[in-house]
């Protein structure tokens, strides 16, 4: 009827839920995209920003030495392991986010890597700005290791397990040194000096 205004305004209660709707279609929109849209115009977040659940990380990665490699990348460990928290190196590390999650790539935090490690694409990959310490562990228990010294290292069974393959045969040869290298040894494993030859840290029993 006349009395009825075809123009009557939406309500500003209306004009929220609209606009909210709006912004959640844009935003699913640019989480699609998120790969080939710059940063400073995505509504998505940066990957180095994503919390630490939303992401999968790699193991830090051991160079073996390789300084050269960790000043020009700036991650990765030279050394590896440690008796003590001050003795361990710290490192970021690569991740990527999870499956079926994008967030936004900076092609200026791109890293380099072993393509044949993961299939993962490199437009995914960045660094954390977190890090990690510079452990690995391979197996090796302390506990375990100390009482097979006790009973074999006078056949050198020990040092075959820590990897200490040539020592290992010399001890068997000469019976852990008639004795005196068998008690050497188990003296410097209590006092943290015979470690994996491999440079892992003892497994935990935790």
């Amino acid at each position: 009827s006349s009395g009825i205004n075809a123009e009557w305004p939406l309500r500003p209660g209306m004009s929220l839920v609209i606009l909210f709707v709006l912004y959640l279609l844009t935003l699913s929109q640019c989480c699609k995209i998120a790969s080939s849209v710059p940063p400073a115009v995505s509504m998505c977040r940066n990957c180095t920003e994503l919390p630490k659940h939303l992401i999968q990380c790699e193991p830090v990665l051991d160079l073996e030495g390789n300084r050269t490699f960790l000043d020009k990348y700036g991650y990765g460990c030279v050394e590896m392991g440690g008796e003590n928290y001050g003795e361990v190196k710290m490192t970021p590390v690569v991740c990527y986010p999870l499956e079926h999650f994008t967030c936004v790539h900076d092609p200026e935090n791109s890293v380099p890597r072993d393509r044949t490690q993961k299939e993962i694409k490199d437009e995914l990959l960045f660094l954390s700005t977190f890090t990690e310490p510079c452990i690995k562990y391979s197996g090796h228990y302390f506990q375990s290791t100390l009482i097979m010294s006790i009973l074999l290292g006078i056949i050198g069974v020990d040092r075959f397990c820590l990897g200490w393959t040539g020592i290992g045969v010399g001890k068997m040869l000469t019976l852990g040194g008639l004795g005196i290298w068998w008690l050497i040894d188990i003296i410097l494993l209590i006092t943290g000096n015979l470690t994996p030859n491999d440079k892992s840290n003892w497994e935990r029993l935790y």
